[in-house]
């Protein structure tokens, strides 16, 4: 696959509050530290669905938002996104089945439509009136990955930008066999065109499937804040971001099916 461009980044997760922050912990710059997030108002919602927006909505609005921030409101309107998570929202999964079990007849509304797999997407939308169209991936741990190739192919077949966004939570205890554990976790990338790399503030990457047993240099994290988000799929992209964010360029592998991975060749 060609290289694509990266456009715009964002984050939202325990110490990495937005990308201007992630990137100053990422450099070395900010001592990492393990500070939870404030509840998120989306206010770019109408007021009834920011009653009803989950709490994996919430990081992942959060960091497309800033993701897209320098263009105008029209342009964010009209570009596609791909979203990707490990198993979806699992408390909103927890709690409808508790519902289905003890008092199916007592479902809420705004709990079965935040059931929904894409719910987080449909919410983007909807915050940025927004008719594009959007995906929405999942393969385990692998889900990032599978975000990058989704995306990656989007771009080359329309020459246009598209935003992946990536958000995991970890799942409670009463699904605990999900696997899906690490601290909360939301990243979002805007790609673009290889003709847009000459204006592009985050550097270029190309994409490729390699069926390896071992991957490729990862960069190296804190390993407090490593330690935080492990297990969580979305929080595969700390590789990537931490290269993004020290200018330097790396090739990575990202877990994705079996023994296959993504490699990203990064070049600042």
């Amino acid at each position: 696959m060609n290289a694509v461009s990266i456009l715009g980044i964002g984050t939202c997760a325990m110490g990495l509050p937005d990308w201007s922050a992630a990137r100053d912990v990422l450099r070395g710059e900010r001592i990492w530290q393990a500070e939870e997030l404030p509840k998120l108002d989306i206010r770019e919602l109408p007021v009834a669905e920011r009653r009803r927006v989950s709490a994996a909505a919430r990081l992942a609005i959060t960091a497309a938002t800033q993701a897209v921030a320098p263009y105008p409101p029209e342009v964010r309107a009209s570009i596609p996104s791909v979203f990707a998570t490990g198993n979806g929202d699992g408390q909103i999964l927890a709690s409808t089945l508790q519902m289905l079990r003890d008092d199916p007849g007592a479902m809420s509304p705004t709990l079965f439509h935040n059931s929904v797999f894409n719910a987080a997407a449909g919410y983007w939308t909807i915050a940025g009136q927004s008719r594009a169209r959007s995906t929405t991936v999942s393969a385990g741990i692998g889900t990032f990955a599978a975000g990058v190739l989704e995306a990656g192919v989007q771009v080359h077949h329309t020459s246009a930008p598209v935003l992946l966004v990536a958000v995991d939570l970890p799942f409670p205890p009463a699904l605990a066999s999900f696997e899906v554990r690490g601290a909360p976790f939301a990243c979002a990338l805007l790609l673009g065109p290889a003709s847009a790399a000459a204006r592009a503030p985050c550097g270029t990457m190309r994409i490729s499937t390699l069926d390896v047993e071992r991957p490729a240099a990862q960069e190296v994290l804190h390993s407090a804040m490593a330690d935080a988000f492990r297990g969580n799929p979305a929080a595969q992209a700390l590789a990537l971001l931490a290269a993004v964010a020290r200018s330097h360029a790396a090739t990575l592998a990202l877990p994705y099916v079996d023994t296959c991975n993504v490699e990203i060749g990064y070049v600042p």
